[in-house]
């Protein structure tokens, strides 16, 4: 009988602790999102103005998702005559295939933010620097997209086309799809998950779509799961290589998307855990390095541009400014509370760009609407319950409403495609197909927690937890920043894996049922 020492009886109680929090407060989290794509889901038209819509389910939604899952099912004996490595390059030519016939069939206009960004990179490579020194200029307003702007003016450097940079996302992208499919490998050595794994994430066609989306999100996510696989490969192999190498990695993504500092925290987090899993020195050294990497990394940025331009660099719209935005509601706006209605832009200008003034109106905002939300508790509920349902039941996460607008005579030549992009009976089958792919993500993955709370003999380790933590860091950071289904897809995609298990775990219990095993050893199985 082996007897704990105090020590180790505290340090179990308070990973129990935790484990027991973040379990709980996700499975709260899935529960909900289940319950509430199975009755409705949230549609957005593809006009310029974000109308979201709810949507009713048709009748026809609730077969065809069984069906689909039956087929998932169904395709195990298929997945298991395939090689892991074969699965994913076959899948990967496909989407190259598709990734190609999409770029090549645009003329490879972009707008809002992207187009911004693009445009100040190559006047950057031209000796142009107007858009950060010019007074209510783009990046003047935004110098948080620096780090984005300095990686397209290295894309302009070898082609100075948005087609480049679309083809680069292909390349982020397929990148992206092998670091999960590793990451699930390092993780979980059951072959079947991690071809599960394989085959939901590109059948995740908003990767597909986002291509045409010349943004920090896609090149960022790389550099995230970069840095969780190194960190992985430290935990398990020790060197201290890996440790360098994730740090950076994860400093870059911050600097590409700032949102992605909610993952390094998730990272922070899994380091936090993972000290009262098991001890190693190496565990607070690894929070000092990421936390030391995205500071010196954005310190060293906005230094080399502040020596460029000869001046400093201000802190452009103000944070704050997000936070508000993200808890009004403009009666003048066609989408809903909480999504982007261009406050930010508009309280800078309000206040000719002094962005002192323009963070003590913000301010001043922010209170009236927490008074106001105080005064109105029902109305506080409805807004919230609205803002978290829009985000995160839309089946595209727009990725097809940040491609071509007909609104902005912006068209796709192919018959197919224009039947997508210009929201005729091609975005109502993918919205469909994609609506029935989320339902199920949240699905399995809510079956994923709960059988771990109910039925697993074995707890998972702080790394198994990091798709649970970051959902979670991204739907509180949602629930009061400002909004888009855009933002959240990045969590979703994040939960395949845990999809990817409760399919197998189904699997086993289904094969085990029909050999007649008793309810004892099923759940063993489980």
């Amino acid at each position: 009988m082996i007897v704990q020492s105090s020590k180790e009886q505290f340090l179990n109680i308070i990973f129990n602790l935790g484990y027991f929090l973040i379990l709980t407060m996700t499975a709260i989290a899935l529960l909900f999102l289940s319950g509430q794509i199975l009755l409705s889901h949230t549609y957005i038209p593809l006009r310029i103005a974000e109308g979201v819509q709810f949507v009713s389910n048709p009748w026809y939604f609730y077969p065809i998702l069984l069906f689909f899952l039956l087929i998932l099912f169904l395709t195990q004996p298929l997945l298991e005559k395939v090689q892991t490595k074969h699965l994913f390059w076959f899948l990967s030519l496909i989407f190259i295939a598709a990734a190609i016939f999409l770029i090549t069939a645009y003329d490879g206009r972009i707008r809002a933010d992207a187009k911004h960004v693009f445009n100040a990179a190559l006047a950057f490579n031209r000796g142009d620097y107007s858009s950060l020194t010019t007074v209510g200029s783009y990046m003047y307003r935004n110098p948080h997209q620096l780090g984005l702007m300095t990686l397209e003016r290295l894309y302009a450097f070898i082609s100075p086309t948005t087609q480049f940079a679309f083809s680069m996302n292909v390349v982020w992208t397929l990148l992206s799809h092998f670091l999960i499919y590793k990451i699930t490998a390092l993780l979980n050595a059951r072959e079947m998950i991690q071809k599960y794994t394989i085959l939901l994430t590109f059948l995740f066609l908003p990767q597909l779509f986002f291509v045409l989306f010349v943004y920090g999100t896609i090149p960022g996510l790389f550099f995230c799961l970069l840095s969780l696989y190194a960190f992985i490969k430290l935990d398990q192999k020790g060197n201290l290589l890996y440790a360098l190498l994730g740090a950076a990695s994860i400093s870059l993504a911050c600097l590409l998307r700032n949102n992605y500092i909610i993952f390094a925290i998730m990272l922070i987090g899994v380091y936090f855990l993972s000290v009262f899993y098991k001890w190693s020195w190496k565990k607070p050294l690894t929070i000092i390095l990421i936390l030391a990497g995205i500071v010196l990394s954005n310190k060293g940025l906005t230094a080399y541009y502040e020596q460029l331009i000869g001046g400093k660099i201000g802190v452009g719209t103000p944070k704050i400014a997000y936070i508000t935005m993200g808890l009004r509601d403009d009666p003048n706006r066609q989408t809903l509370g909480g999504w982007y209605d261009a406050y930010n832009t508009k309280i800078l200008k309000r206040n000719k760009y002094d962005e002192n003034l323009a963070t003590e109106m913000a301010t001043r905002d922010l209170k009236d609407i927490l008074i106001h939300f105080s005064k109105h508790p029902a109305y506080a509920l409805k807004f919230f319950y609205e803002k978290v349902k829009s985000t995160w039941t839309e089946p595209t996460f727009q990725s097809i409403w940040t491609g071509p607008q007909i609104e902005r005579q912006q068209y796709m030549k192919p018959a197919v495609l224009r039947s997508i992009y210009e929201e005729r009976k091609g975005y109502q089958i993918v919205n469909f197909l994609l609506l029935t792919l989320l339902a199920s993500i949240y699905l399995l993955s809510c079956f994923f927690i709960l059988h771990k709370f109910f039925v697993a003999e074995e707890k998972l380790t702080p790394f198994d937890l990091y798709p649970f933590i970051f959902l979670l860091g991204g739907g509180l950071f949602h629930f009061f920043w400002e909004t888009k289904s855009q933002y959240v897809y990045i969590y979703v995609l994040l939960l395949i894996p845990s999809a990817a298990q409760s399919l197998v775990d189904l699997s086993d219990w289904w094969k085990n049922k029909g050999k007649g095993k008793s309810t004892d050893q099923l759940e063993k199985n489980l």
